[in-house]
């Protein structure tokens, strides 16, 4: 009778054992909130203003939006009277990426005192802005390649720019 009890002792202690493996390795494992909060806060480096670092007049500013979402404007002068202006929001994808896929690409046409006409070019363009060191982000314009070769870094001017 006594080596049944010890059976039972040792069984129980097994399946307790058991039991408590797949929590250990539940809790170890981030969940998704945990992953998205992470990658909210890398996509933070992003926040800020930022230029076209061989062209100043190129600008790009990001700000943060609704939660997990984040407001991109690139603004990028043609001519004395013309800029092209892409809205979009992006989210981050890890890595150092931010990736939209609702960019709205403006020409807006200036008078001598205020906007004269605005044309949408295109809606619901693809791509996605790259973290490639610190303080230097690539975009990569999926619709017309436009920024094939732009690298944008901290605004210089006395406002203050980038993080």
């Amino acid at each position: 009778m006594h080596t049944i009890s010890v059976f039972a002792q040792k069984m129980a202690l097994a399946a307790t054992i058991f039991a408590m493996v797949p929590a250990g390795i539940a809790c170890a494992m981030p969940d998704a909130a945990q992953t998205a909060a992470v990658e909210r806060k890398a996509a933070d480096e992003f926040i800020g203003f930022w230029e076209e670092e061989s062209n100043s007049r190129i600008g790009l500013t990001i700000t943060p939006a609704q939660t997990g979402w984040y407001g991109v404007e690139i603004s990028w002068p043609r001519n004395e009277r013309q800029v092209d202006m892409w809205t979009m929001t992006a989210r981050p994808t890890g890595d150092h990426v931010l990736r939209y896929a609702d960019c709205q690409h403006y020409l807006l046409t200036y008078g001598p005192q205020y906007l004269e006409k605005e044309e949408l070019l295109y809606r619901d363009g693809t791509g996605s802005l790259h973290m490639v060191d610190a303080k230097r982000i690539f975009w990569q314009d999926d619709q017309e390649h436009k920024a094939d070769d732009a690298v944008f870094v901290p605004l210089t001017s006395p406002l203050g720019g980038g993080q």
